[in-house]
């Protein structure tokens, strides 16, 4: 998502839409990665840093606790400070982005990688609209100074994950359970077949 690519600008407004809804079911895990890591390695420090920090300061502890065990210990992250978080993430992101496909496949953290891309997305627009190429484009949300962000949508991000898990964690259960009937049919034969053949030895 850097540079700003004017053939794409469908691509962003998606994104953003995506973070303001909340609704991230059209966004592609992968390539939002993709998209992630590019805005990593062009996009100005101080775009990176405000952007990150946004990210986790609306992210929970738990979250950040999770995301700061998963950073190698080079771009070690105190979970109580996001602005810190944020310069150890953007280092990262500079140094070794390949990391990034890892740290946000943590279970936990599913959602997040998307709902950060679809933050970048809107931070994209906005300072596009700014500092633009000189050309007039469209007043809308992104023409402002501080674009205005809708917290939930990142939250919603966190809930969607939250229900793959419980239909996981509800198949698991189910599996689990085909197996605990299957262990006592087994157990009830074994039981059965001594005193079938004891029968018929009468």
């Amino acid at each position: 998502m850097w540079p700003f690519d004017q053939f794409k600008q469908h691509i962003y407004r998606q994104y953003a839409q995506a973070y303001d809804t909340g609704d991230y079911s059209a966004c592609d895990p992968n390539e939002a990665m993709g998209h992630l890591q590019q805005f990593m390695q062009g996009a100005p420090v101080d775009l990176q840093h405000r952007v990150y920090q946004q990210h986790f300061e609306q992210m929970p502890y738990e979250h950040r606790a999770i995301l700061a065990q998963q950073m190698p210990p080079q771009y070690a992250m105190d979970p109580n400070d996001p602005s810190s978080m944020s310069q150890s993430f953007a280092r990262m992101g500079r140094e070794q982005p390949q990391l990034l496909q890892r740290l946000f496949s943590h279970p936990i953290l599913l959602g997040s990688g998307i709902a950060l891309t679809a933050l970048v997305a809107k931070h994209v627009l906005a300072h596009h609209y700014q500092h633009g190429d000189g050309q007039s484009y469209p007043q809308s949300q992104y023409a402002q100074e501080q674009p205005i962000y809708n917290q939930a949508g990142y939250n919603q991000g966190y809930q969607q994950d939250n229900e793959l898990r419980r239909e996981l964690a509800n198949e698991r259960r189910q599996e689990q359970e085909l197996r605990r009937e299957l262990r006592e049919e087994r157990e009830w034969e074994r039981e059965e077949r001594p005193r079938h053949h004891h029968r018929e030895e009468f």
